[in-house]
């Protein structure tokens, strides 16, 4: 540009500005010409953006070995998806569906789509599963938020647990936590879609769970409807005695949270043997409730010994 500007200023006697005219892409060196209005000169194309976490899920091999539990829905027809399915398919220890469930064609996949009805919270999808004792775990799946979702005041969404089989009472609920009484790992949506981790784990300092939220690029994190999160949450349990227990998530291939001074069981009385599949708006009153039929969609529900979404360094 600083060659290019004095032209404007200069006589149509004058046949080039500092040089050959190579700026107006004239090859004719002999007889350059100088146009009426100098033409700008191409500019190199900025290098290519970096994937964003909103429009970029990740391929994965669903048929890898490290994956030894996974439900998705191509084998289910179009139309309602009972209790029975749900606790088919997940093989389940306990399970709800108290909103509205159905199997329909989504992009060329199978999906479940969950819907919260109208002026109501608590309406939704939910299930507690046995697993083997496990000292580290990955869990992920895939989450559409429809056109017209409302975020509302929030909800709970999936994630791993421990509990301890010497106590009825599990790790959720708004309760205190005991020494070894369990965890849970959950997440959370919030308003406008804000996504945080919900953990109830030894050393939370909340009545209910610690909420911290997911942060991408330096700011908190927040889903948009429309677009599809490929979510895994990795867990690895503390040493006894010791806060050292590891909890990240990553969306999209990208790291949003990430805590190694946990504490998940004191005296190492247990290790992650839970999942909680789960989707429905509260809290415990009906200022949670959304103010129209909400549709969410899930597919692709994997546990695995490796990640899947992403690579470790």
């Amino acid at each position: 540009m600083k060659k290019i500007l004095p032209c404007i200023f200069i006589t149509l006697f004058l046949t080039a500005c500092g040089g050959s005219g190579s700026d107006t892409n004239d090859n004719d060196q002999t007889d350059p010409i100088v146009p009426e209005v100098p033409e700008v000169p191409d500019v190199p194309e900025s290098p290519a953006e970096p994937e964003n976490i909103h429009d970029v899920v990740p391929n994965v091999d669903y048929n890898s070995s490290e994956i030894f539990d996974y439900v998705n829905f191509d084998n289910r027809s179009n139309g309602e998806y009972t209790e029975d399915m749900f606790d088919t398919d997940f093989n389940n220890e306990w399970e709800s569906i108290t909103g509205s469930a159905n199997i329909l064609d989504r992009n060329g996949s199978k999906v479940l789509a969950i819907t919260h009805p109208k002026d109501h919270y608590k309406k939704g999808i939910s299930s507690g599963k046995n697993l083997n004792e496990f000292n580290e775990l990955y869990f992920s799946y895939q989450i559409t938020f429809g056109k017209d979702y409302d975020f509302s005041m929030g909800g709970k969404m999936p994630g791993l647990a421990g509990l301890n089989p010497n106590v009825s009472a599990k790790p959720d609920g708004c309760k205190t936590i005991g020494e070894d009484e369990g965890f849970s790992l959950r997440s959370m949506f919030r308003e406008n879609g804000r996504a945080i981790g919900y953990f109830y784990h030894q050393d939370k300092t909340k009545s209910c769970g610690d909420e911290i939220d997911y942060q991408h690029e330096g700011q908190n994190f927040s889903f948009k409807r429309e677009k599809t999160y490929l979510i895994e949450q990795y867990v690895k349990m503390n040493d006894a005695n010791q806060a050292n227990g590891i909890v990240t998530i990553h969306v999209n291939g990208f790291k949003v949270l990430e805590r190694t001074n946990m504490t998940f069981s004191e005296n190492g009385q247990y290790a992650i043997n839970y999942q909680y599949f789960q989707l429905w708006h509260g809290g415990n009153s009906s200022s949670w409730a959304v103010d129209r039929d909400s549709t969410a969609y899930f597919d692709h529900v994997a546990i695995s010994t490796k990640p899947l979404s992403y690579k470790i360094n």
